[in-house]
């Protein structure tokens, strides 16, 4: 069984990591270093384990709920997730990537990577302000 502190925890750390994330993502020459490169391995397998988690534990009670406006929130949450794993998966590859990126790619590349920052961000809003909730309210 999951616990609400858990989830909450996981969202905190990840949070943090994409506070930092953003800063290393911002600054171009960073893209192939091999420490920049740790820290979003890091990142990336904490959203994973974090979604997996969710998924195991959080989401199999939800969706097997009685009411079906849970079951609909519960439903929106696990299908965004399974986007938001492969879009970040593709970035962390290209940014760890050390080939040359085209003088077009580099923005567009950079601006993608910070859109799925960004997204995984929403994510965690979304997490702490509609999902915690209703966990908090079904186990009362």
């Amino acid at each position: 069984m999951y616990s609400v502190e858990e989830l909450q925890q996981q969202n905190r750390d990840i949070a943090n990591l994409c506070q930092v994330l953003k800063v290393v993502v911002e600054n171009p020459q960073l893209r192939g270093n091999p420490y920049a490169c740790d820290l979003l391995s890091k990142f990336f397998d904490k959203v994973w384990m974090h979604l997996v988690f969710e998924d195991k534990s959080l989401y199999s009670d939800l969706l097997l709920h009685h009411d079906d406006e849970v079951v609909k929130v519960a439903t929106a949450f696990h299908d965004s997730a399974k986007e938001l794993k492969k879009s970040f998966r593709k970035h962390v590859r290209q940014w760890c990537n050390v080939a040359p990126l085209k003088e077009g790619e580099k923005d567009t590349f950079q601006d993608e990577m910070l859109i799925a920052i960004e997204d995984v961000m929403q994510r965690i809003r979304s997490e702490n302000e509609v999902i915690i909730p209703l966990v908090k309210r079904l186990q009362q």
